[in-house]
């Protein structure tokens, strides 16, 4: 008879996928890499079946570790919800969380009420602002999680980064309207230094696409004002749903757009308990199998 799937294993084998590195997951949990291979091991002989390639470098799953992989995470999910409820009330403090105004309002609404709900002796404060800014603003000490975008020259200081999906860019106008039809396409964007704006106007210069900025907004609410009203094309997360706008494609003459990495910055794990445990029901809620 086979051993059972520990917690422990099941844990390592969810790190092990977020992160993407036998390195950063034996950093977190302050062993070696020795240690997390055999761990791995274990796991394997309790499962009966490889859930990773051999080539462990790269870290891809096999069909039996897809398979794994919700079990694994509901599974703990289930374990630290137990916990949390049963320690609820010894945990309290505040904690500040970043994200783009976007997500706070697509990806993060169900997690901190769940999350309120488990630790009602925590205050939790979200400050909206740009990827960029966020990375200034936690390297400074002044957040303690953010939900973030990953841009190619934005590098904050921080002791963890979560890779927690791959999210697709997609293009949204007015569902009846005609904006997207004119010969020089009118955009309501953010403001200069956001990937979004920077794959977008990428896409349609190789596309040799006419464009001009009809609006700039730093908020979302902005931009899809603009879209609603049929003024102008905008680009979003394919996650985030609009009432009255649909997604534009090919054949309506829009360039396909690249996905973006959506990652979660941990400024010191382990400082405060309160921190951790929002960032572990952000972790479990948002993060995807990444392929």
């Amino acid at each position: 008879m086979r051993r059972p799937m520990e917690f422990t294993l099941l844990r390592t084998f969810v790190m092990l996928v977020e992160e993407q590195s036998v390195t950063r997951v034996a950093r977190r949990l302050n062993l070696t890499q020795p240690a997390i291979s055999f761990q791995l091991g274990r796991l394997e002989d309790a499962a009966g079946q490889r859930i990773f390639e051999r080539d462990h470098r790269h870290l891809r799953l096999t069909r039996h570790g897809e398979m794994l992989l919700p079990y694994a995470r509901q599974m703990l999910k289930l374990h630290d919800d137990a916990k949390a409820r049963l320690s609820a009330e010894e945990i309290a403090g505040r904690v500040t969380l970043g994200c783009p105004d976007l997500y706070a309002a697509c990806l993060l609404p169900q997690t901190l009420a769940r999350f309120r709900a488990a630790y009602p002796g925590v205050e939790v404060t979200v400050r909206c602002a740009l990827s960029a800014q966020l990375s200034r603003e936690i390297s400074d000490g002044r957040l303690d999680i953010a939900l973030a975008t990953r841009m190619p020259n934005v590098h904050p200081k921080v002791d963890s980064i979560t890779l927690l999906r791959k999210e697709p860019l997609v293009w949204l106008g007015a569902a009846t309207g005609s904006a997207f039809q004119e010969r020089t396409l009118p955009l309501a964007m953010l403001p200069e230094g956001n990937l979004y704006r920077d794959y977008a106007l990428a896409a349609l210069n190789h596309a040799g696409r006419a464009w001009r900025i009809s609006c700039v907004s730093e908020s979302i609410a902005g931009m899809e004002a603009m879209a609603l009203a049929d003024a102008a094309v905008i680009v979003l997360a394919q996650s985030a749903k609009v009432s009255g706008l649909r997604q534009l494609d090919a054949q309506d003459g829009l360039p396909p757009l690249p996905r973006v990495d959506l990652v979660l910055w941990r400024r010191e794990p382990g400082l405060l308990t309160a921190a951790d445990h929002l960032a572990d029901h952000i972790a479990n809620d948002i993060g995807e199998i990444l392929n």
